[in-house]
Parts: structure tokens; C-alpha cells; sequence
């Protein structure tokens, strides 16, 4: 059962952000499953990954046998920068974790995300 935390860079303007990625399985043991990125409430008013809803959610897919991933937006966890009042670069910094996810390089000791679920 694979579990790390991984910082990776936002697309938008490099910004570093946390990620947690989890899978029940490694590559060798199932080389496809489902994946879910899940994104946790606004930031400022007390919002991060380790959100009990969040958490819950990442479990019950875990269960499930999906690859999960959960992120810190910029300005929440470990993440760097500090959170918008538009939600524009917010918004590239999800579709960073969706390119990192399914960039079959990145993520080699995971099985590949043959499909994926969006929780925002």
C-alpha cells in the first residue's frame, strides 16, 4: 500500500504543491486503476487535505481501489504562494495535479490511471 507525499510544481506560475498520493496496490501487483483527485474547501477559512471530509472521501475511494490523490491548493498545508481572490490560479493549480496524474512517468510505483473521478 504506497503512500507519499510529493510536491510538484504548478502549472501556472511554478508555485510548489503538496500532493498525497495513496493506492491499495504498486504497479506490479495491478498496472491499471481508476484515480481521483480530491481538493479540499477554501483554503483561508480553514481548508486543506487533511479535512475530515476530505479525508473520508480519499479512504472510501482507497477502499475501492482507485489511486487517490489529495491536494493542498497554494497557501494551505505545505503548499507555497498564498490563495487568490479569484480562484484563477487556483483553478491551474488542479489541472497541474491532473497533468501530473496522468503523465504515465511521474507516477511509476502507482498502477496507470486508466480513468478519472474530479472531486472539487
Amino acid at each position: 500500500m504506497p503512500s507519499n507525499t510529493i510536491f510538484i510544481e504548478s502549472r501556472q506560475d511554478k508555485t510548489q504543491l503538496e500532493i498525497f498520493v495513496s493506492s491499495m496496490h504498486t504497479k506490479d501487483e495491478q498496472q491499471e486503476a481508476p484515480g481521483v483527485i480530491i481538493a479540499h474547501p477554501y483554503g483561508p477559512l480553514g481548508g486543506n487535505m487533511n479535512n475530515n471530509v476530505v479525508i473520508a472521501i480519499q479512504h472510501y475511494f482507497k477502499s475501492k481501489e482507485y489511486v487517490t490523490i489529495c491536494m493542498n491548493f497554494r497557501g494551505c498545508g505545505k503548499s507555497k504562494g498564498r490563495t487568490s481572490w479569484t480562484g484563477m490560479p487556483e483553478r491551474e493549480d488542479y489541472m497541474s495535479v491532473v497533468d501530473y496524474a496522468l503523465d504515465e512517468s511521474t507516477l511509476r510505483s502507482y498502477p496507470r490511471i486508466n480513468k478519472m473521478i474530479f472531486c472539487i
